[in-house]
């Protein structure tokens, strides 16, 4: 019997229209599922709902921080254990040690290289899986 693997889903968080563009192309290159989102405040709700194998989300975004909402995530039970990337400007050791004790699985840098975020995505899917 033939085992069918799912077609794994990425939400993508990110308010700036030509980065997410880039980021969604690279991902469905990469033959993902992906949602948008340009609104962090409606996050946990998408969450929720998809149930994303991964979130890759900025971190300057107006009305909520990717920072203040990687904390409600990790605070919430059902949501909690979802790897979250944080793709950002922010590249110092300082800034990268910052995002993960805020609680972020991992990071990559802005401006993004195509091959390298899908081998980031890949990473972090294979080890979720």
């Amino acid at each position: 019997m033939d085992t069918v693997e799912k077609t794994r889903t990425i939400l993508v968080v990110e308010d700036n229209i030509l980065m997410r563009k880039l980021f969604v192309r690279c991902l469905e290159e990469g033959g993902y599922a992906v949602v948008e989102a340009t609104d962090a405040r409606v996050v946990l709700d998408l969450m929720r709902d998809l149930q994303p194998d991964l979130v890759v989300m900025d971190i300057v975004m107006p009305n909520l921080s990717g920072v203040e909402l990687i904390k409600q995530i990790r605070a919430d039970a059902d949501l909690a254990a979802t790897p979250v990337v944080a793709v950002t400007n922010l590249a110092s050791p300082a800034d990268k040690r910052r995002l993960a004790d805020a609680g972020f699985d991992g990071h990559v840098s802005k401006p993004i290289k195509p091959k390298e975020f899908q081998a980031v995505v890949a990473e972090f899917l294979k080890a979720a899986a």
